[in-house]
């Protein structure tokens, strides 16, 4: 006749009651678990669809880039000058849009377009220079952006400041004052409302420009 010692019986009790408790214990979260994973895997392509269309924005805004409007280089914001007293750096400066003079002659207008819901876009165009710019032809930056990932301002697209690091909201003339020597670029790139838990994508982006005055 075999015996089993009260200790192998308890030991073996111990151990029952561990497997029941992990079996529990992946029961309730096997299913967050996939759902998570399911979610990430949603997450991830716009995720990076959200960082390149912001990166390229930016660059595309302060450093320029090949324009199909022209066929060559555009130049950016950190390309502006003064060329002489008449011909200001800025010769628009708004919340959501700038017009400005680079270095070698270009005049460029770069606004946020709201106009359709959801495909919230920023435009560049090559028009002549005007307090009421006429918009012809003009390209979204970057070319892919387009109905995929949606660019809103923080507050203003925006900011200006003079010499003295003064912020100037409203510019009182047009074209806008001569003191303005600073250019804050604030915006958000997203994909629908930019909800992680909906399977959505946002980054804030921030940058600044000097405005050169020979």
């Amino acid at each position: 006749m075999r015996h089993h010692s009260l200790g192998s019986a308890a030991v073996t009790l111990v151990e029952l009651v561990i497997v029941m408790v992990v079996s529990g214990i992946l029961f309730v979260a096997t299913p967050i678990l996939v759902f998570h994973g399911v979610k990430t895997l949603v997450f991830l392509p716009k995720a990076l669809a959200v960082n390149q269309v912001a990166t390229e924005v930016l660059h595309q805004v302060v450093e320029g880039g090949v324009s199909h409007l022209s066929g060559q280089t555009v130049r950016g914001l950190r390309f502006t000058v003064r060329r002489s007293a008449t011909e200001p750096a800025l010769w628009l400066a708004e919340a959501s849009r700038i017009g400005f003079r680079t270095s070698d002659g270009q005049t460029v207008l770069v606004r946020l377009d709201s106009s359709v819901v959801n495909q919230e876009a920023v435009k560049r165009s090559l028009p002549a220079p005007s307090c009421t710019p006429t918009i012809g032809a003009e390209e979204v930056l970057p070319y892919h952006a387009q109905g995929t990932v949606r660019i809103l301002p923080t507050i203003r697209l925006f900011r200006y400041y003079n010499q003295s690091g003064v912020e100037v909201n409203d510019p009182p003339t047009c074209p806008p004052p001569t003191t303005i020597r600073r250019v804050d670029i604030a915006f958000s790139a997203q994909t629908g409302n930019g909800n992680f838990d909906q399977g959505e994508a946002g980054e804030d982006i921030a940058s600044a420009v000097a405005i050169r005055v020979p």
